[in-house]
């Protein structure tokens, strides 16, 4: 709330001031609500550089099994089908990434007033946002069911259809552990910075 009074005392003197201040006002508050838009554009880049991690880590796991059972037509297979599976949902979300990322306004176009630069800052971080709760459901049962199966196949006698409760019962716990770790990164990455956003474009209203 402080930052967000800030905001509102710096919008209100600069058009109370003489014109020939208001420009320099304006930019003050032009650059305090980019630094807090970046923040948030910060915390939002932080969870991408994270899932490439995890998918490399996933990619790698895949192809060294691949490598070390070359011959082994069962696992290969398994490592092939779960790798041309997963690398749908790393195109579609390097693509997502792209647009978010990329800048608001076409070279050679008027810049943006403030409250439109937030305002379009918001609607994209919104619908990445969506993106990305759509692809969880897709992508974290795939990547656990890759996991499950790769290692019950090398590592449990008998493999998954030998042990059908025990696979299950590992790939449920898996599920259930993403579910908590995605629903606090949601809250940490997302929904805070959404908020914040909110919060930034109801003060520049009001002001």
């Amino acid at each position: 709330m402080a930052r967000s009074m800030e905001i509102e005392n710096v919008w209100k003197e600069g058009r109370a001031s003489e014109p020939e201040l208001a420009s320099v006002t304006s930019g003050d508050l032009q650059a305090m609500v980019s630094s807090r838009v970046k923040k948030e554009r910060k915390t939002v880049s932080q969870f991408v550089w994270a899932v490439i991690v995890y998918q490399i880590i996933l990619y790698s796991f895949l192809a060294r099994t691949l490598v070390r059972h070359w011959g082994e037509t069962q696992i290969m297979l398994l490592c092939l089908a779960g790798g041309a599976l997963y690398i749908l949902l790393t195109v579609a979300f390097l693509r997502r990434v792209r647009t978010l990322f990329s800048p608001l306004k076409a070279p050679g176009a008027a810049v943006p007033d403030v409250f439109q630069k937030v305002a379009g800052e918001y609607a994209r971080l919104a619908d990445f946002f969506r993106f990305k709760k759509r692809m969880d459901w897709i992508g974290v049962p795939v990547s656990c069911a890759i996991i499950v199966l790769v290692t019950f196949t090398l590592f449990v006698e008998g493999g998954v259809a030998g042990n059908p409760r025990g696979s299950v019962s590992v790939f449920a716990a898996w599920i259930g552990m993403s579910l908590v770790a995605i629903h606090a990164e949601n809250k940490k990455r997302f929904i805070s910075p959404l908020r914040s956003l909110e919060q930034v474009l109801e003060d520049l209203k009001n002001s």
